[in-house]
């Protein structure tokens, strides 16, 4: 029989954060390394665009960086080999930085360390819009920076993003997974649950609950501490 898998969310569902607090010092620090080339309006409407466009890209042929750096490009008006080292300076010196806006959670270590030891074989199934250093970064400030993740999803290594089912399809496919014997673990709705429509189970951390009104019907909910016996019952040995 084929081992189980958990595939954990990261911002919201381990990092305790709120995305929309967490994302305005993410953009407002990022947009001064920009200072000089654009103002600080030009630059976030750049970046979120070029971010909405990645999200939206279904083309198997194009990764989320070459699509971001295609999008964000043209919408900058800059060439992607000056944009990039500034991005790549920006996530060594600056991004660490913003770990003073996000609250310890001991907690996120002590529960994937748990299913582990229960014998789940662990993914973090995280957004794919962060370069690999940015999220690396994250999981360090929560503490599971160490644990054996099998797959860390990034901007670096993926071809699609939540909500798309071909985000899950193609994390099954990296890793010979079958659907039926993962749970998709995360605190979003519509971008965590719609798994269980590739065959997953799912799990609702209700710790930073995003929910945009789509009830998708979890097989489970709770805290985050919940999770090891939960997931647990979900798919039983």
């Amino acid at each position: 029989m084929l081992s189980r898998t958990a595939l954990f969310d990261l911002d919201g569902t381990l990092l305790p954060v709120e995305t929309e607090f967490f994302l305005k010092h993410y953009m407002d620090a990022l947009a001064e390394y920009f200072a000089s080339l654009m103002s600080g309006e030009e630059f976030r409407k750049a970046l979120l665009g070029a971010t909405y466009e990645t999200i939206a890209n279904l083309d198997p042929s194009t990764g989320n960086l070459q699509a971001f750096a295609t999008s964000f490009a043209r919408l900058s008006g800059l060439p992607w080999d000056t944009v990039w080292p500034i991005i790549e300076r920006y996530y060594v010196d600056r991004y660490p930085k913003l770990r003073v806006h996000v609250p310890d959670n001991p907690v996120a270590r002590d529960v994937v360390r748990q299913c582990v030891e229960n014998g789940w074989r662990i993914v973090l199934a995280t957004q794919p819009l962060f370069p690999e250093t940015a999220t690396r970064e994250r999981m360090r400030w929560c503490g599971i920076d160490s644990l054996p993740w099998e797959m860390i999803t990034t901007l670096d290594n993926m071809h699609f993003c939540k909500p798309h089912l071909e985000y899950y399809r193609e994390i099954v496919e990296a890793l010979a997974l079958d659907p039926l014997r993962c749970v998709m673990i995360g605190n979003d709705m519509q971008e965590d649950m719609v798994a269980k429509a590739i065959g997953m189970k799912t799990f609702l951390v209700e710790d930073f609950l995003i929910d945009r009104g789509e009830d998708l019907k979890p097989d489970g909910r709770g805290r985050l501490a919940d999770v090891p016996s939960a997931i647990l019952r979900l798919i039983p040995n």
